[in-house]
């Protein structure tokens, strides 16, 4: 065994497993077909991980598929459909940054890149997305040994990187000519809405609501947790890493507001008042669940600034 073999046998298996994480990720990152099919692409998706976007891919890809008549599709492709196909456009995956292994001070600060581009950027409650972060990074990636407490205050990848990444694209958006904010919330709470909206940003407003239908009865949390229980895609993307542990699935709750069963009210304080003095409030997430009486925040205003911009 050479000296390298020595030194990672001496590092913690949770320390091996992130940096391995990482390399894959940049090595993926600076793959010149990636960059390729990225300025190909007619719509570029992106989102910081863990805020629905395997559901939103799956959502639009069936819809689409459907549209198109076709028959065996990899639902999880980061080039939906496998690219344009007949009259639908070219709705690409992008992980943009990779922000969920930095620090804020490492996040890219430009989205000049995707000046020409149509962009639709789906964010999520950050409460929720650093609980499902931890669970991603415990129970899915096995690189972190922490609990969530500790989690929580983590510099790299944890709530300071989540506002940090969302409070770039609120002041980057005015770069791009084409622009769509879509909110995990609004998602859940109308699905065939938000698809639609998203479908027509996209030059795609010939599916039929017929087909958005049934591709919304298809991404449903129960029919895709069934998949994920029985490994029907053979992805790694949609398989539970343990069938005994709820935790572990990628299809984990989908639950709006589920950050409540984790975190003590101190905690939640904490991050509430982060969330008032540092997020954009153009993404309407500056009340807690109480102060909404248990319902969520209004959707914020989705004027041509921040949501449709052409």
């Amino acid at each position: 065994m050479g000296l390298l073999g020595k030194l990672k046998r001496l590092l913690p298996e949770q320390v091996r497993r992130e940096y391995a994480i990482r390399f894959r990720l940049l090595r993926a990152s600076l793959a010149g077909e990636a960059r390729r099919a990225e300025r190909r692409a007619d719509v570029l998706l992106i989102s910081y991980p863990k805020v629905g976007r395997t559901w939103l891919t799956m959502l639009l890809a069936r819809a689409m598929a459907s549209h198109a008549r076709l028959g065996e599709v990899d639902y999880l492709a980061n080039d939906i459909l496998g690219g344009r196909v007949g009259d639908l456009p070219h709705i690409r995956i992008s992980h943009d940054d990779n922000p969920h292994w930095k620090t804020v001070r490492q996040l890219a600060r430009s989205k000049q890149r995707y000046r020409h581009k149509k962009v639709v950027l789906l964010v999520r409650d950050p409460r929720d997305t650093v609980v499902s972060m931890y669970f991603e990074r415990t129970k899915r990636e096995r690189a972190y040994a922490g609990t969530l407490h500790e989690f929580l205050h983590e510099p790299r990848g944890s709530l300071d990187t989540i506002l940090e990444y969302y409070d770039i694209w609120a002041r980057e958006r005015a770069r791009l000519e084409h622009f769509l904010l879509v909110r995990y919330e609004d998602l859940k709470a109308d699905t065939a809405g938000q698809v639609r909206r998203i479908l027509r940003f996209a030059g795609a407003e010939h599916v039929s609501d017929a087909h958005i239908a049934e591709a919304v009865q298809f991404g449903s949390f129960e029919n895709m947790r069934a998949m994920e229980a029985g490994d029907a895609l053979e992805s790694g993307r949609l398989r539970a890493r343990d069938k005994q542990d709820v935790e572990s699935f990628k299809t984990r709750k989908g639950k709006v507001g589920g950050y409540v069963d984790y975190m003590s009210p101190a905690e939640i304080e904490w991050m509430e008042g982060k969330i008032r003095s540092t997020l954009d409030p153009c993404y309407g997430y500056g009340e807690s669940l109480a102060g909404c009486a248990t319902a969520r925040a209004p959707a914020p205003d989705l004027s041509p600034r921040l949501g449709e911009a052409h």
